[in-house]
């Protein structure tokens, strides 16, 4: 582990958000540590991150396009529609995984909270860093497919990286502020689940965007995922470069809560060892 000096200290000011990076051998050992925790002892290991996703594609394939029928045009087959639910699926996944485990993970380390120069913020740090590795990983075999289905991967896939970043600064703003409010409120992680759980299927992640009804598109408009899955696809399916005004949308919403987040968890961290 990484020798953490006093100038560290939670709630010093000038750490900031750079903690994360003068702390990133610690904040890799934390990932490496959270990946072989969760895989131990299975068969196949890390392998599962891969098998789960795709175990949920067919199921979801088989209902929403083979049962419901839905279609992401006219004369698209199940591999077109199962690239586009994929496609979102390994946005979804990234983001309730994140939003979900920094719901609890200050509680769950709190032997270390306890310490007095433990840098805190590398606790949701990690779980994101852990959620967007995973993503990485399920988007090369997204890519894989579209290979072996003939398609042809463009330039556009240079910005993938760059939404990335900026996905993983909103999930780590809000993450932040959901770990300060587990201490609070114990029962955070039940209300978060229960609202991804509405947000996956208010977001359009098993159908189109155009399908929505025109009656509550000013929902669609101000749910920042919808735009952040549509950017992808646009990148990675459509080899295209989306709306300007989608990347706007994805980059304020990631200041602000990246913002917010790290100064209300910057306020509370003090707190969190009399809290737990």
């Amino acid at each position: 582990m990484q020798t953490i000096g006093p100038e560290t200290e939670p709630g010093h000011a000038s750490g900031g958000l750079g903690e994360l990076w003068r702390h990133r051998r610690l904040l890799w050992d934390f990932v490496v540590r959270d990946l072989r925790h969760r895989y131990l002892g299975s068969s196949i290991g890390f392998f599962w991150t891969v098998i789960t996703p795709l175990f949920e594609l067919l199921t979801y394939t088989f209902v929403f396009h083979a049962l419901i029928g839905v279609k992401i045009d006219e004369g698209s087959g199940a591999a077109n529609y199962a690239l586009f639910l994929f496609c979102g699926m390994v946005t979804w996944m990234a983001l309730s995984d994140g939003l979900s485990r920094c719901s609890s993970v200050v509680i769950e380390h709190s032997h270390l909270v306890k310490k007095v120069n433990f840098p805190v913020i590398v606790l949701p740090g990690h779980v994101i860093a852990s959620a967007v590795l995973n993503q990485v990983i399920r988007l090369l075999v997204l890519l894989g497919a579209i290979l072996m289905m003939g398609g042809s991967p463009s330039w556009h896939l240079l910005l993938v990286p760059v939404v990335m970043a900026i996905q993983a600064a909103m999930v780590l703003g809000v993450g932040m502020l959901l770990s300060c409010a587990s201490i609070y409120f114990r029962d955070t992680l039940h209300w978060v689940d229960a609202v991804l759980l509405m947000g996956m299927f208010l977001t359009p992640i098993f159908y189109p965007a155009s399908t929505y009804p025109k009656r509550f598109n000013l929902l669609l408009q101000v749910n920042p995922l919808a735009h952040l899955v549509g950017v992808y696809r646009e990148l990675i399916l459509n080899n295209e470069l989306p709306h300007p005004h989608d990347f706007l949308i994805i980059t304020m919403v990631a200041v602000f809560a990246l913002l917010i987040g790290y100064s209300v968890f910057h306020h509370h961290r003090d707190r969190f060892s009399d809290l737990i």
